[in-house]
């Protein structure tokens, strides 16, 4: 029997209009999911998951291991997501905003995480093309990023992202991650 574990991780945030009651909703939920595996080695396990523009600029970031955000494993353990650490500026990030996208390591089996289609200030995107990724330490430095692009806008869309093994040998190291897409359903 499959289980779904759904973390809702953010809140849909109202937007105030320039000078009318008129409020801008979310155009709609992003559902990124995920088969989780645990490599039973030291040094794995740790994950973040975000959201870039079509720039390559931080949006937001949707989920990160508590070891690696909250108890600041990225400083004891650098390998420890180390693309995520760097795009999302972790280090200056203040604890509210951290304690609101980390969370316990999660269990195996398949993952869904919520991208309600805000910023990391809970500011509506505009619709386009962005990318999210889930990076995830497979062993010490070997670690894979999943990468994919999903349409935001006015109607469905579906997407199945790739990985990247960093190193190359990472990609025999272990599973960690498998299955990993995006699905968009707008709003109204």
């Amino acid at each position: 029997m499959r289980r779904t574990i759904l973390l809702t991780l953010t809140c849909v945030a109202l937007a105030s209009a320039t000078s009318s009651a008129q409020t801008n909703t979310s155009p709609g939920i992003v559902t990124i999911s995920y088969t989780l595996f645990h490599p039973h080695w030291i040094a794995s396990n740790q994950l973040a998951v975000w959201i870039e523009d079509a720039n390559g600029t931080f949006i937001k970031a949707i989920f990160a291991t508590n070891f690696m955000a909250r108890r600041k494993g990225y400083i004891k353990r650098p390998q420890s997501c180390p693309e995520w650490v760097k795009a999302s500026g972790l280090a200056s990030l203040p604890d509210a905003s951290i304690d609101a996208i980390s969370g316990a390591t999660q269990k195996p089996g398949p993952i869904q995480l919520l991208w309600y289609c805000t910023d990391a200030n809970g500011k509506v995107v505009p619709p386009g093309v962005y990318t999210y990724k889930v990076e995830g330490n497979i062993s010490w430095e070997k670690r894979v990023i999943w990468e994919g692009k999903i349409e935001v806008g006015g109607m469905p869309s579906t997407s199945v992202a790739v990985p990247t093994y960093i190193p190359d040998s990472a990609r025999t190291a272990g599973t960690l991650l498998t299955d990993v897409d995006a699905k968009f359903q707008p709003s109204h």
